[in-house]
């Protein structure tokens, strides 16, 4: 896992190059990750393994608070945001290129719904 070029300068060729570390995985290949060193709860926006998800837990372990899948290159598609945002409560926003398409979010497929329940299932 590397993100802001961190792949393509080969500081993530091992473990400890990473800033993040894996810390449980779901049966469909799902990681729970988070940075080894204190700092923002916040999912990279790059990922070292193609097509991956990931998902981070608040920093008072007390609930999932993002989850994200990446694409083949890599970069975000999405990222579900489990707190309120327009009265939508869990949802999600779009990225493309490696950026937030826009501000907007956007209701949790069913897929999205279950994928979040099997993540908070680990607490």
């Amino acid at each position: 896992m590397g993100a802001n070029g961190s792949f393509a300068n080969g500081s993530t060729a091992t473990e400890n190059g990473r800033r993040w570390q894996t810390v449980h995985e779901l049966k469909d290949g799902t990681k729970v990750i988070e940075l080894k060193k204190k700092g923002a709860v916040k999912l990279p926006e790059e990922s070292h393994s193609p097509n991956a998800t990931y998902a981070i837990f608040n920093k008072d372990g007390s609930g999932v608070k993002a989850i994200a899948k990446y694409g083949a290159d890599g970069k975000k598609l999405w990222e579900i945001h489990t707190t309120d945002h327009k009265g939508l409560g869990a949802h999600y926003h779009k990225w493309k290129d490696g950026k937030p398409l826009d501000e907007e979010p956007h209701p949790l497929t069913p897929t999205m719904k279950k994928l979040l329940k099997n993540v908070s299932d680990l607490k």
